[in-house]
């Protein structure tokens, strides 16, 4: 009820006249000095008219401006920051500005915002924005650049330990955040299980990811959105790009293909070779073997300056043996393609479709235990967006999609003189509508508002089998009273629903602001998983009526101030999130290969909160980011039936509850290219469920567990060193290298990412595994020319 008021309130207040408005309008077109390509989201500031905006995907924008000559500044992260004087004379048939790529030895840390002071200007809050151009400052893990563990450095992101695919923010868990690359999901976005991201950092152009104010286009998650786009194609020269570490070789290329230099393509990827490192471990693990690559593609066609096609692809494919008899294999393919047309100067329309597919692949290779075992999900959908200026201090944006998901949830088949028996489960299939609207308006230079709301119509459709359970008891195999069977594009279990999205920024000066945000989201997919992080056999499922959406209600409030010029930018975030219907299992669930899986789910309620602290120095030569983060995170069963409760019906910590989280990263700038940076992380343990007791069953000692997630493991920490050496001179040299000498966990703490018990006579004995227990050294080099 409180959210339909506003609404109608704002709808009121967008049809009165706005003050503040300038005497005549700025138009005007952002490139790339370099490409020649549009660029999206620079900041255009007026400070004599008090007036500010960003541009479009396009890089087109309008300003309103008072009456004679103006001072204007255009910036963006990565440029170097253009002012120029304007009057309305000079400007008649709009204004074009080119910025030029900034490569000065790498003076910002990570992670800054668009604009120097944008972290307060924007109306948005939660919002982390990476600097690739500096990623390679940060030391890593076998000194590959690495976008999901650069963003774990930030407040409000964490993962449950190292070698652990995803990422949990504010306390969600890994299938609770959107991927997307390209405008395509990505269902898994790791390589070597964890240890390394699955997208080459060479082909990025940039990352944003969203913590909880997710605009209204956007949908089907519930925590977060991490946006991944490509860059395009430099329209001048062909480039290339190499690069060899101690796991991985590179290649890049990009250019122009004709003459008119209006297409242009990006190419390129990567291949592993971690046998090497992997035969120089201790002998439990010499009997491993993994393999992975992946590449990418960009085609990008100008019919005009204001119509622009592309057309992007990427392809993955990894592989992994344990030692004994199984195999691992995982392959993820993404296209999209899409239209942007600027149709006036105040409108334009985007529209795509992209596909996403990605499979897993087991095989067993045990003697007369032979097997295949194949699951996976593939997503198709077509978009279509309007994006609308009709004032300076509006921004509407509008648009609809359509959705198509076909899940495999999994299939065994034996191989040849195999005893293994043949299971397949039936196929799952969904379509989705969905229909949004916002409006970013600045009324005054004081105050924006951003707000916006999404409708969803979900409908889980046949073919497919639905059981029918006897009421009043616990549902089991044994309780199914009748077999419903659905054909083709019947609709099996249908849902839908508004989802509501507002932001509020006052500004308390012309340093700091404070900002409001209220999100509604829910998530149509879930991923069943018996793990704390994503695994290769974990499998995803659409919801049904056994199985209803996951609903997230944030709401959240943050205080920024920038001191010095913008060198230092401050905030302090609180938020609180009430989650409903999440998956939790029941003790001793089968998952895999479960005909009826819904008889071992549990619909769970969840809430969380938590606050964040960031201070980072964005200018001089010592650059750093200081980040807090307390927050919890818990789940409840509350059911009519004993066997299904859990902690007795309790509230108890969630699987990624884990409340305090610290890192410091600073970046030290030596002269003659070389930069010194440094990680330290601080964790809390992460819980876990321990047996409390052990009893006798026909002479056999059975391991007695009571409440879950009552027990925690050790802290974690570990500090990380790197020596970075860009060898260019000038900043227009064509062909330069960097090294990059980094030292992961220098201390050689041996952080436990779990801890098993086993019998040891009459004992229980506890052991810790650690995926790293010791300081791990790494080279790259990079080569452009």
């Amino acid at each position: 009820m409180i959210i339909s008021e506003i609404f109608l309130i704002y709808t009121f207040l967008l049809v009165v006249p706005v003050y503040g408005q300038g005497n005549w309008i700025l138009k005007g077109r952002i490139l790339d000095n370099v490409s020649g390509k549009g660029i999206p989201h620079v900041s255009v500031v007026s400070k004599d008219s008090k007036a500010a905006t960003i541009t479009d995907s396009l890089g087109n924008f309008n300003l309103g401006l008072k009456a004679g000559e103006q001072l204007v500044t255009f910036s963006s992260v990565g440029y170097f920051s253009k002012n120029q004087r304007i009057t309305y004379r000079e400007i008649l048939s709009g204004l074009e500005i080119n910025l030029f790529p900034e490569i000065r030895q790498l003076q910002e840390l990570t992670v800054k915002e668009k604009a120097p002071d944008e972290n307060v200007q924007s109306s948005q809050m939660s919002v982390t924005k990476l600097d690739m151009k500096n990623l390679k400052n940060i030391p890593v893990v076998f000194g590959e650049v690495d976008v999901i563990k650069a963003l774990t450095l930030q407040p409000g992101v964490s993962t449950v330990g190292e070698g652990t695919a995803g990422f949990n923010v504010r306390g969600g868990r890994t299938d609770q955040n959107l991927v997307l690359l390209d405008g395509a999901p990505l269902f898994n976005t790791s390589h070597l299980l964890g240890f390394l991201s699955n997208v080459n950092a060479d082909a990025i152009r940039d990352v944003t990811l969203y913590k909880g104010d997710i605009p209204a286009s956007y949908g089907g998650r519930l925590s977060s959105l991490l946006a991944i786009n490509t860059r395009s194609g430099n329209k001048e020269r062909i480039n290339l790009t190499t690069g060899v570490g101690l796991m991985t070789a590179s290649l890049m290329a990009d250019g122009p293909i004709t003459k008119n230099k209006k297409l242009t393509f990006l190419a390129g990827g990567r291949i592993a070779y971690p046998n090497f490192l992997i035969k120089r471990f201790p002998a439990p693990t010499n009997e491993n073997r993994a393999f992975f690559f992946d590449i990418n593609g960009r085609l990008s066609y100008e019919f005009s300056p204001n119509s622009i096609v592309s057309a992007t692809v990427y392809n993955s494919k990894d592989s992994f043996k344990f030692p004994g008899d199984t195999t691992y294999g995982w392959r993820s393919t993404t296209a999209r393609i899409n239209w942007n047309k600027l149709l006036t100067s105040a409108l334009s329309f985007q529209i795509g479709a992209i596909m996403s597919r990605y499979k897993f692949f087991l095989d067993g290779i045990a003697p007369t235990n032979e097997y295949e075992f194949i699951s996976g999900i593939n997503q198709y959908d077509g978009h279509l967006k309007l994006l609308w200026s009709p004032l300076p201090a509006h921004k509407i944006e509008t648009g609809l999609s359509i959705t198509r998901y076909g899940l495999s949830p999994g299939n065994l088949s034996p191989v040849s003189g195999s005893n293994v028996t043949t299971i397949n489960l039936e196929k799952e299939q969904a379509l989705e509508e969905a229909i949004y609207f916002s409006d970013e308006w600045n009324p005054v230079r004081w105050l924006s508002m951003n707000a916006g709301i999404r409708y969803v119509n979900f409908n889980n459709v046949g073919p497919g089998t639905v059981y029918q359970y006897q009421t009043g008891i616990s549902r089991s195999a044994e309780s199914i009273t009748d077999t419903l069977s659905y054909r083709k594009g019947k609709k099996i279990a249908g849902f839908g629903g508004f989802e509501p999205r507002l932001s509020l920024r006052i500004n308390a000066g012309k340093t700091s602001s404070f900002k409001m945000s209220y999100t509604k989201t829910r998530q149509y997919i879930h991923l069943i998983s018996n793990t704390t992080a994503i695994s290769p056999v974990d499998f995803w499922k659409l919801a049904d009526n056994f199985v209803p959406p996951q609903i997230s209600t944030q709401i959240a409030a943050g205080y920024f101030r920038n001191f010095q010029d913008n060198m230092f930018e401050t905030s302090v975030e609180v938020y609180s999130k009430k989650l409903q219907n999440l998956v939790e299992y029941k003790n001793g669930a089968n998952l895999l290969l479960n005909k009826t899986l819904e008889t071992d789910l549990l619909s769970t309620r969840g809430k969380a909160y938590g606050v964040e602290f960031s201070i980072q120095k964005t200018k001089g030569i010592i650059t750093g980011l200081i980040s807090y983060t307390y927050s919890r995170t818990f789940v409840r069963v509350n059911s009519a039936f004993p066997s299904d409760q859990i902690n007795k019906g309790d509230w108890f910590p969630s699987t990624v509850d884990r409340p305090n989280n610290i890192s410091i990263s600073t970046q030290w700038k030596w002269g003659r290219g070389w930069t010194f940076g440094t990680n330290f992380v601080y964790t809390t343990g992460r819980p876990l469920t321990f047996p409390d007791g052990t009893y006798h069953l026909n002479d056999v000692v059975v391991e007695d567990y009571s409440l879950r997630n009552k027990d925690r493991i050790p802290d974690y920490h570990r500090m990380d060193i790197s020596f970075t050496n860009d060898t260019r001179k000038k900043i227009d040299q064509k062909r330069y290298a960097i090294w990059s000498f980094s030292f992961y966990n220098v201390y050689a703490r041996k952080n436990p990412y779990s801890v098993y018990f086993k019998q040891s006579g009459t004992r229980l004995v506890s052991y810790r595994l650690s995926v790293f227990g010791t300081i791990i050294p790494s080279i790259n080099w990079k080569y452009y020319f």
